[in-house]
């Protein structure tokens, strides 16, 4: 068996695995995802992963298409009864904007490499609304999920069909963004015993 499908395989699993744990949280009540933060996710992880698609990616873009579809998912279960948060702010719309707005370079120019920038630029903004709740209450977020997914990321670098910016930068990205989440988690908690 290729390796690179082997990985992509099991990155897709991992995808499925921390969005498992994620959502069992969600309805244990301990967690409580940014409506507006899994909004934009959904969008742009959506435009991530049709622009690995249509880039060659292969199996290193199925763990980002099965985390579009649960993202999407998830945001569905943030809007009904009390299991998100909607403590939105101004940023959190500019935020929403900037994501719809990562549509239009591919739209307008048939050219995926501004989207995908566009795009990862946004994703990682999306965090922020994240991180200032998790900083507020830093048990609301899965520090399980979180692990699997830097673990999932990892494995979808790996097995890109083609190693170009377009593929790797976005996985890249959230990878990085998942550690930062990871050690503010692990260090609130710390300090809040």
């Amino acid at each position: 068996m290729d390796l690179k499908i082997f990985f992509g395989a099991i990155a897709a699993i991992l995808a499925l695995f921390s969005s498992f744990i994620y959502i069992r949280d969600i309805f244990r009540g301990n967690t409580k995802p940014h409506t507006y933060t899994w909004l934009i996710w959904s969008i742009v992880t959506l435009v991530a992963f049709l622009g690995q698609w249509v880039s060659g990616g292969g199996p290193g873009s199925w763990a980002t298409g099965v985390a579009a579809i649960v993202t999407i998912f998830t945001l569905l279960i943030s809007l009904r009864g009390g299991y998100g948060t909607k403590d939105i702010t101004n940023f959190d719309k500019v935020c929403l904007v900037l994501a719809i707005l990562s549509i239009l370079p591919w739209a307008l120019t048939k050219n995926v490499l501004w989207s995908v920038i566009l795009a990862t630029f946004i994703d990682l903004i999306a965090f922020f609304p994240t991180m200032r709740k998790t900083w507020n209450a830093p048990k609301s977020e899965s520090l399980g999920s979180m692990w699997v997914d830097a673990v999932k990321h990892s494995l979808s670098i790996s097995s890109m069909g083609s190693y170009s910016f377009i593929n790797v930068v976005y996985p890249a990205a959230v990878l990085i963004t998942k550690f930062v989440i990871i050690g503010e988690i692990i260090f609130l908690r710390k300090r809040k015993k």
